[in-house]
């Protein structure tokens, strides 16, 4: 508009504003990164498990969390308003040749008139499963009840009436009903790891059949619990990172959020996060040994030294002028208490006589998406002329998470010339990981984003997610944490005494919310003090570096001595040192990719995890001190497992199904990895199944490859080499899940080995690049 105007009027400043613009929108073009923030359901929501189904198959939305399955992998399509689900198919299904779906529906949605649309298509005699996911309450704008009394017994009766002949109950708890005659007589009941033969079976059924999945929604029950309506479950998920190899079928099976990553020196491994963890339980089902559920204690709380004096006095920050209104950009991820600080600095300014307007933009994306908070506050109210925060204009970003900080959205606000950049260094992993065990978090790519926009000088990153639960015990009080950090280097025009006393208003958790703005206050004035007060026996320094090839070959021999013998740990060493020895003379002087390569995949493949080395990883010490750093009080311990010669099969597609195995387990381990002795000879009782053959066989396999990159090995082909010397970081997991990534890794190493004959110079695409 401006640009129209141009010939009829302009000025400097006008011409400045359109030249940042033009600016702005240049550099929004060529994003260092392309990760994004999707919304997607809260850890241990039912609707991670309840809205799949079976291969074959798919399904239709509506109105409500699920409707989020649209842009998930769970072959779902289109969506109606409420009232109107499958009412599509019934149009559709006289002229496809497909012969059923499935049509998801909230228990509100159904009360309110989705009833409706399941009595048309009773009356059209279409072939339907609804399937009504009953989560007690309306989750998606915040957990209100239902508007009227709808037990899941009433539920079926109804349905039963409305001319439903066949109607199955599918729930994570499926015993709590052990009086079942106030149900429709044809129900059926089930436990939700038996949903996929449920639905194969319903899908053959002619006419309308009804799913009642019956599991409270997780948030609710988090509130629940929290208020004291609903008994907390004395349970806990643990995984123990040596035994866990990384497959990420726990992501898979449970889709939650609170399976993070953890980054080892044997690559990356998985980790719960207890503060999220909603105890769904659903990431137990991966098939993996690594999984410990803990029974009564307690999470253990920190233990800090007493001696705070040191901290006790505080210097009272320049608070910035109000000569025009100070704009605070707040973005974060949904459902971490994003808004509530942006309410809270609402209340201290009002508090203080201030002008201050708060404008969130969230919808679904309080559902793990990016969250933004406008905060504009002015000496007074008649200041302000508008909520949002134009582009340019933000003094403060306040981010509470890097990625959705160093997002378009929030760079667009960002001006070098005004701006300041207070952000929270912790990668928080994207919904991509639930599917993708190797999805990348660009977090570099995203702070340089933030540093372009702010300049160096003004930008602070800090690990308020780390340092919030080592000081408070509890990550969700890293958002006060930073708001804090961003008060000390006065970049929040209000007192500290306005905004402890909006926490305090605010009425929630208002001791660590209190303690967390305060500790913030203390890292921004002194963080090489609060580094030292937190970890009191370990020097303050820069984050370890990294293991050289040297160490990392160290560091595996030893533990190939502890796996084996020397002996063992030799045939290691000897190959390693051909590797070596070959391209320091191909490649003088240059990094050793292929022997870094080598380094880590050989002595991979070496320790495979068989009976033995599981039972050496659980008792040789490291497990007992993970589990007493993490938790204190009487708790008992259990094991979910499935060995080959006990595991019962899954009577639809005939995969093992894990078991629980009690504390003295710990016991059997002790003893069975003294028996290690036994591996690979004629007395060994494991050493004849399919899997250890297979295991034996990828390590002659792999040492003939080396053998022929060693043979073949010059610069045109070098990156084909380094692919075929890395190509068992890919062979992970255990059982079914190592015998698929085995299928794919020899197709794979086929193509690779036939380019090194040949000469051919090729770079095939292993794998996807992870979002």
């Amino acid at each position: 508009m401006a640009k129209r105007l141009a010939p009829f009027y302009s000025s400097p400043q006008i011409e400045a504003r359109l030249q940042f613009l033009s600016d702005k929108e240049q550099a929004l073009q060529a994003p260092l990164f392309n990760t994004q923030r999707t919304p997607h359901f809260c850890s241990g929501c039912p609707h991670n498990t309840s809205t799949r189904v079976p291969e074959g198959s798919r399904a239709l939305a509506g109105i409500g969390c699920h409707y989020m399955t649209i842009w998930m992998d769970r072959e779902t399509d289109t969506f109606t308003q409420m009232g109107g689900e499958g009412v599509t198919w019934i149009g559709q299904a006289p002229f496809t040749e497909t012969p059923h779906v499935f049509q998801n529906l909230g228990d509100g949605t159904y009360f309110h008139s989705g009833h409706l649309a399941l009595r048309a298509a009773v009356a059209s005699k279409v072939n339907i499963t609804y399937k009504i996911l009953y989560n007690d309450a309306v989750a998606m704008t915040g957990g209100q009840p239902i508007d009227g009394v709808l037990r899941v017994d009433q539920l079926s009766r109804q349905v039963f009436n409305e001319g439903v002949q066949r109607i199955a109950l599918v729930s994570d708890e499926p015993d709590k009903y052990p009086s079942r005659q106030n149900f429709a007589p044809i129900t059926t009941f089930h436990h939700r790891r038996d949903l996929d033969s449920v639905q194969r079976e319903l899908r053959e059924f002619k006419g309308v059949s009804v799913i009642i999945y019956d599991q409270t929604c997780a948030t609710e029950k988090r509130r629940r619990r929290k208020r004291g309506t609903m008994p907390d479950l004395e349970k806990r998920a643990l995984i123990n990172p040596a035994v866990c190899e990384g497959c990420g079928d726990c992501g898979v099976k449970s889709g939650c959020l609170s399976v993070l990553p953890k980054e080892t020196a044997q690559g990356r491994k998985r980790e719960i996060d207890q503060n999220a963890c909603n105890k769904d339980f659903s990431c137990v089902e991966g098939f993996c040994p690594s999984f410990v559920t803990v029974h009564g204690g307690k999470l253990r709380k920190p233990a800090l030294p007493k001696q705070v004096e040191a901290f006790a006095r505080l210097p009272e920050p320049v608070l910035p002028s109000l000569e025009r209104p100070f704009n605070i950009l707040l973005p974060g991820v949904g459902g971490t208490g994003v808004t509530t600080v942006g309410a809270m600095l609402g209340y201290a300014a009002n508090l203080e006589g201030k002008g201050c307007s708060v404008l969130d933009q969230a919808g679904l994306a309080q559902k793990f998406g990016p969250v933004v908070s406008h905060i504009r506050i002015a000496a007074r109210q008649q200041d302000l002329f508008a909520v949002r925060i134009a582009a340019g204009e933000a003094h403060l970003l306040l981010g509470c998470d890097l990625l959705v900080a160093a997002g378009p959205d929030a760079i667009a606000k960002l001006d070098s010339k005004i701006s300041h950049a207070v952000v929270n260094s912790q990668q928080t992993p994207t919904a991509e990981f639930t599917r993708n065990p190797d999805a990348v978090f660009p977090a570099e790519a995203m702070k340089q984003t933030i540093i372009e926009s702010v300049g160096a000088a003004k930008t602070h990153f800090v690990e308020a997610t780390s340092l919030a639960t080592r000081l408070m015990g509890d990550s969700i009080a890293s958002n006060l944490f930073m708001l804090g950090y961003a008060f000390q280097l006065g970049l929040i025009p209000l007192t500290s005494a306005a905004i402890e006393k909006a926490i305090e208003l605010n009425g929630v958790a208002v001791n660590l919310n209190q303690q967390a703005f305060l500790w913030g206050r203390r890292t921004a004035h002194d963080p090489a003090a609060v580094e030292a007060f937190v970890n009191p026996q370990q020097k303050v320094s820069e984050p370890q570096q990294p293991m050289d090839l040297d160490q990392r070959i160290q560091s595996n021999v030893e533990t190939l001595k502890a796996y084996q013998n020397g002996a063992y740990a030799k045939r290691y060493v000897e190959l390693l040192q051909r590797v070596r020895d070959t391209e320091s003379r191909v490649f003088p002087g240059q990094q050793p990719m292929l022997s870094e390569a080598v380094a880590f995949n050989y002595f991979k493949l070496l320790a495979y995890k068989d009976e033995y080395e599981v039972a050496r990883l659980y008792s040789n010490g490291e497990f007992t001190r993970q589990l007493e750093a993490q938790f204190e009080g009487d708790y008992r311990l259990e094991f979910h497992l499935a060995p080959s010669w006990l595991a019962k099969r899954d009577p639809h597609n005939g995969l093992p199904r894990k078991r629980s195995f009690g504390p003295w387990m710990l016991r059997a381990f002790n003893v069975l990895a003294k028996f290690k002795f036994l591996r690979g000879t004629a007395l060994d009782p494991f050493g004849h199944s399919l899997e250890r053959k297979q295991e034996r066989e990828l390590i002659d396999g792999y040492v003939r490859d080396i053998e022929l990159i060693l043979q073949h090995l010059q610069a045109q082909n070098r990156h084909t080499a380094l692919n075929l010397a890395r190509l068992p970081e890919r062979i992970r997991g255990y059982g079914y899940i190592k015998e698929s990534a085995m299928k794919a890794a020899a197709l794979q190493a086929d193509i690779l080995r036939k380019s090194l004959e040949s000469g051919e110079v090729v770079a095939p695409k292993l794998y996807e690049a992870a979002a």
